[in-house]
């Protein structure tokens, strides 16, 4: 029934979405954690992404979306910081240890009718950017229609929330329990910025939060690979030489 003025109501969560989130964020609350933002200039990655969307369809049947494209360049900044894929623990671990995955199982936030879901994208090292799109689609198509199966759900190892899909400039992450990083992007807006001659141009400008497990991953650490990560998403000529 509809609320009347004034009223207040008492909400049980009983979804097993809902349940899930509230089980998750506990645990993740025991987690000290420290964060980093970064401004990301994703023009030429835009003009990429145009540039090939004709191609995509025709060849593979597909769009290719910025996501796909930030996925591949965690896993591509991964490689050269391997450290970041992984999870501190167990707690009670005596001297305290940490596990580095071997595979880049990159989850993904998918808002749906039934709340948020973070499915993951299975060994990105080893997939094309459009193996991922597929992978992408293939994820939002079965969280939304409620038909995600606990394979998909298991396994991440580094979380990407692309929120400004939504809205919002500078989010603010919790990372999952068992995880030790995870990425939150904001909307991608133009705004002037100078070029090497010191002239005020248009770019496309998109902000990520990095926000880590301070456990065993340090500032520096975490600044590397941000640093990484924004290599591959400005300048996509350097995929040409990480790629196998």
């Amino acid at each position: 029934p509809p609320i009347k003025p004034g009223e207040d109501k008492v909400v049980q969560i009983t979804d097993n979405v809902g349940k899930g989130m509230v089980k998750s964020m506990n645990e993740s609350l025991s987690m000290p954690v420290m964060a980093l933002g970064e401004e990301i200039d994703v023009t030429n990655m835009v003009a990429l992404q145009k540039a090939v969307k004709a191609s995509a369809e025709k060849t593979y049947g597909t769009k290719v979306t910025l996501t796909s494209f930030m996925v591949k360049a965690i896993s591509l900044a991964l490689n050269e910081h391997p450290i970041i894929n992984s999870k501190f623990g167990p707690n009670d671990a005596n001297p305290p240890q940490y596990t580095v995955f071997g595979s880049h199982n990159i989850s993904i936030a998918i808002d749906t009718p039934y709340g948020l879901v973070v499915p993951n994208i299975k060994d990105c090292a080893n997939l094309s950017v459009v193996e991922i799109q597929r992978e992408l689609m293939r994820l939002a198509m079965d969280a939304k229609a409620n038909k995600l199966k606990l394979p998909d759900i298991q396994g991440g190892t580094i979380t990407l929330s692309n929120i400004g899909s939504i809205g919002t400039k500078d989010p603010r992450p919790i990372p999952f329990a068992g995880q030790a990083v995870i990425g939150c992007t904001g909307r991608t807006m133009t705004l002037p910025r100078y070029n090497e001659k010191m002239e005020l141009v248009p770019r496309h400008i998109m902000h990520i939060r990095w926000v880590a497990d301070h456990r065993h991953l340090d500032g520096a650490t975490l600044a590397r690979f941000s640093n990484s990560f924004k290599k591959y998403m400005e300048t996509p000529g350097e995929w040409t030489l990480a790629l196998r």
